[in-house]
């Protein structure tokens, strides 16, 4: 057995019908979650809460005083993905099961650990399908089988695995209890044992066998009989006898007995079974996604719906409950257009394959908190795998989008209108007649669009004047760039599809001029051949990471004079920096140090010359929803860092803010500091990278440093890193020739 407690922090929000909330900016070194809560795919009751599970959250509608309360692994979760959940009247705990075998027990707000089956040594998938409660024991069920967890011990005190005929593995779905018995609908028929303890449940010939053959994903139980469901048919027991009952004729998502009577759940319709047919208690909007859960909890039926997130039906109204988020967790690109952050779900593979990501654009700012909106063209199809999103000086201001595989779209109105009826001239298009768009960048009044595979690959399309021009290059791997990067002499940087050579090749239009840069010394010395991401930084040194490492070109606008080329790579470690390291994305802060982000070794942030390492954030040791990064956006006004995952988004809130080169209004907060605070006190607006010092009154130095951007942090320590006495505290900046000065004072109470 393994587990561990800690406390449970609840974040709520006010809801009414589907509610989003504002949140102000977070305190320096905190992280917050963005995660979906649009799909839920489990839903409990527990007295006054619904608990509804997304795959990557968890949160409940508080029943008494109407709010949306945010479970996250920010504030006390111990993994994401989560399986199935259940809930425990006698404990009042609920049961949380993940996919990688991990269980949450949430009891008198703490979280008791329980990691017996995520560290168990098998190969077998650990997700959990189902947690079903029985007199005090909660059983947990999956491709393992099931798993018994008493919870007036918090220990696992039972597995039963392999309880195919043969004693192979078989999937368990769903479990229901009778008087005597404990039924699971499974990948192959009805299971059945009995619950006395004369029986080991653990051998799998003591287990009854009906409708072998048969995937049975749900099963319930009333006082008389046993129903189970295959797909759109239900099957029923009788006084021990199982047969055929009828179809529903679509896919059954949930059975729910709800006072003795049996009621189904289709993404259509909620119906209940009377006198051996179906009748209709509920029909859904047709144009909904889907349903995945059922439960009814005073006197109101609540369902999991597939976008709308948690709907309570209430005299036949749908009501949505779900805190604000992004639509879903799959996450491309971060960028910002006026005052919101902006999300786009989309991209390709390693194969330059579409991923069919959902077709929506989410927004956020402190105020409004999450919106979403769904990118249709003008027939009503979606527009999806979106990469890439630009706003022009056109027309008063106009935004167009670029879908991997549908092209180049204006967005006006919540429509996408094609580039075609746009400009009529317009010459993207592929050979094969279809599109494979793969990077869009914006320079002076230029889109500059990579359509992987076309003859002329790179496009350009002069929007003030609706001109454009094809570029076909002399080097046949130009024909494959999987993304642009504008330098800022005008150099177009793409990179190449590995499986075409990899690389990267430099483009001047001007003089028609290119450079293929590979793996080779003198040729570019890249650390690896797949090239993922650029960030130019302060010193004007363009940084390239790739699938071996990250390097720097310290004279990107000399690329193309013909000499001998080898990037430079940082030592850290006394090796070279992250090497064999898969680097997925860069971003440069406002005191110009390197956010990297790695495929599945997390987040890390390097000095300004990647030579030492300033903080590095795992799932380990930060509420990082994963340890595959797929996008970095630095916000520089506030230092807030989003980071993107492949299971979804959170933030974090920096040091290093934008400075600037004059002093501005400087804010000291908190101030005055209370003996309780044990946080950092933040000196902000401070010129660029200023030199401080602090001291006390009778001016002994205590701190002395250099602020990150316009930002200095102090946590009320001296140079010995004990805690200063009460008092009075000057705070001394100026920039390097002391022409920008600034004092000020912090008192510690």
């Amino acid at each position: 057995m393994s587990l561990f407690r800690k406390t449970f922090v609840f974040y709520a929000f006010a809801v009414s019908i589907s509610m989003v909330c504002a949140q102000g900016p977070i305190p320096i070194f905190t992280w917050r979650s963005h995660i979906s809560y649009n799909q839920v795919i489990d839903v409990v009751a527990a007295e006054d809460r619904i608990y509804a599970a997304s795959p990557n959250g968890l949160f409940f509608a508080d029943l008494e005083d109407n709010t949306v309360n945010r479970l996250t692994k920010n504030n006390g979760l111990s993994a994401v993905s989560i399986g199935a959940i259940g809930f425990d009247p006698i404990s009042k705990t609920l049961v949380i099961g993940y996919s990688n075998g991990n269980i949450d027990l949430l009891r008198d707000n703490q979280v008791v650990n329980v990691r017996t089956v995520l560290q168990a040594p098998t190969t077998t998938n650990k997700s959990f399908k189902k947690v079903n409660i029985n007199n005090g024991q909660a059983y947990l069920s999956g491709d393992l089988g099931i798993i018994v967890l008493d919870l007036t011990i918090d220990e696992i005190t039972e597995s039963y695995l392999n309880l195919g005929e043969n004693g192979q593995a078989v999937s368990i779905n769903d479990i229901v209890f009778t008087t005597d018995s404990i039924y699971a609908a499974s990948d192959d028929g009805i299971l059945s044992a009995a619950l006395n303890s004369q029986t080991n449940k653990q051998d799998f010939n003591n287990w009854n066998r009906v409708f072998q053959g048969i995937n049975f994903e749900h099963i319930v139980a009333n006082a008389s009989r046993l129903y189970a469901s295959s797909q759109t048919d239900i099957f029923s027991e009788d006084n021990g006898v199982w047969g055929y009952l009828l179809s529903a004729n679509q896919n059954i998502m949930a059975l729910s007995s709800i006072n003795e009577q049996l009621f189904l759940l289709t993404s259509a319709h909620l119906s209940s079974l009377e006198n051996g047919a179906l009748r209709a208690v509920h029909s859904f909007d047709q144009n909904t996604v889907g349903k995945n859960d059922l439960i009814f909890h005073r006197n109101n039926f609540w369902v999991g719906d597939a976008f709308q997130g948690l709907i309570q039906i209430d005299n036949g109204i749908e009501v949505s409950y779900k805190p604000s988020g992004p639509s879903t967790d799959d996450t491309w690109a971060i960028t910002k257009v006026g005052d919101r952050w902006v999300k786009l779900s989309g991209g390709f593979d390693e194969s330059i394959n579409s991923r069919n990501a959902e077709p929506f654009i989410s927004t956020f700012d402190f105020l409004n908190g999450w919106s979403s909106t769904i990118i249709r063209n003008q027939s009503g199809d979606s527009i999806r795998d979106l990469i890439a999103l630009q706003t022009i000086d056109r027309n008063g201001g106009e935004r167009f989008v670029a879908s991997h595989a549908q092209g180049l779209f204006r967005i006006q109105n919540q429509v996408a209108t094609p580039m075609q009826e746009i400009s009529a001239n317009t010459t993207l298009v592929s050979d094969f007649g279809g599109f494979s768009l793969t990077g869009m960048a914006k320079e002076s009044e230029k889109l500059w669009i990579t359509n992987y595979g076309a003859a002329a690959a790179l496009q350009a399309w002069d929007y003030k004047n609706d001109v454009w021009q094809s570029y076909g290059l002399t080097n046949a791997r130009g024909r494959f760039p999987i993304g642009i990067f504008i330098a800022p002499n005008g150099n177009k940087w793409m990179p190449i599809d590995d499986g075409r050579g990899g690389g990267i090749i430099v483009f001047d239009e001007t003089n028609r001029e290119e450079r293929y840069l590979n793996t080779n010394g003198g040729q570019g010395g890249l650390p690896g051949s797949l090239v993922t991401s650029f960030a130019l930084d302060d010193n004007s040194f363009l940084w390239v990471g790739t699938d071996e490492g990250i390097c720097f070109f310290p004279n990107p606008d000399f690329v193309l004079n013909g000499q001998s080329l080898t990037a430079n790579v940082p030592i850290f470690e006394n090796r070279l920096l992250l090497r064999d390291e898969f680097i997925t994305t860069i971003a440069v802060d406002p005191a110009n140090r390197k956010w990297f982000g790695t495929k599945n070794n997390g987040l890390w942030l390097f000095s300004e010359s990647g030579e030492t390492l300033i903080q590095r954030f795992t799932t380990d040791n930060s509420p990082l929803p994963s340890n595959a990064i797929t996008t970095i956006y630095v916000e520089e006004e506030s230092g807030e860092v989003f980071i993107g995952t492949d299971k979804g988004l959170v933030s974090f809130r920096s040091d290093a803010t934008e400075g600037t080169l004059t002093q501005g209004t400087v804010e000291i907060y908190p101030n005055p500091v209370s003996p309780r605070f044990t946080g950092e006190i933040v000196i902000k607006g401070l010129v660029n990278n200023a030199r401080i010092k602090i001291t006390d009154v009778s001016g002994k130095l205590v701190k002395e440093g250099r602020a990150t951007g316009s930002t200095a942090t102090w946590n009320a320590r001296d140079v010995s890193g004990a805690r200063v006495q009460t008092g009075i505290y000057l705070v001394f900046s100026s920039n390097a020739d002391g022409t920008e000065t600034f004092v000020g004072k912090i008192v510690i109470i």
